[in-house]
């Protein structure tokens, strides 16, 4: 009997360690954005997925205003795809993600501070607040977890970061953007390409 409660134990103890690893693993890329300490950023961002979360996204909002179909359609989503790809490249790199991350809002990318611009704040300095963030994320699978941040604000203003296990190490690879921020950005990719 002894043995059964030492094993179930061990394993409640496993299970546990790794459901608070992805927020661990947020709560350290936080640190090093604060710290704009490139290296560890790099460590902790899938890039390419980043890409391609992002690129969908803002191509979805894009497409969403096209009254389109067929060849029409498939030529717009190439043309968008060409035009928001520059905006896309800014923020997908680690000093893009550092502006992104930081306030809440891409300077470099978009310009100047939006209305609805929210910090990203991992702040899991009390018990209360690491419980809110566990408790609304999104677990897909066990390899994927997506956590609103932050978790206080409205959902039209909060940042989804997704957190992704890939051997060991959790890494982020998709935030979904606000609304107001993808169509700033889809605005901003318009004017530049004139």
């Amino acid at each position: 009997m002894r043995w059964t409660l030492r094993i179930s134990f061990l394993l409640f103890l496993a299970w546990a360690i790794f459901m608070v690893s992805p927020f661990v693993a947020l709560y350290d890329l936080s640190k090093a954005v604060e710290a704009k300490d490139i290296d560890r950023i790099t460590e902790r961002v899938n890039f390419h997925a980043l890409r391609n979360s992002l690129s969908r996204q803002i191509l979805g909002e894009y497409m969403k205003d096209q009254d389109l179909e067929g060849a029409e359609r498939d030529l717009a989503t190439e043309a968008g795809a060409a035009i928001l790809n520059p905006v896309v490249e800014q923020l997908v790199t680690p000093q893009g993600l550092i502006d992104l991350l930081e306030d809440g809002w891409p300077e470099k990318a978009v310009g100047g501070m939006g209305g609805t611009a929210v910090p990203l704040r991992s702040d899991m300095g009390s018990l209360k607040q690491a419980w809110r963030t566990f408790i609304f994320s999104e677990a897909q699978g066990f390899r994927s977890v997506t956590i609103p941040v932050p978790v206080d604000e409205a959902k039209e203003k909060q940042f989804k970061i997704t957190m992704r296990l890939r051997s060991t190490t959790w890494r982020l690879s998709g935030i979904e953007l606000p609304a107001p921020l993808r169509e700033e950005l889809i605005k901003r990719a318009a004017v530049a390409s004139r």
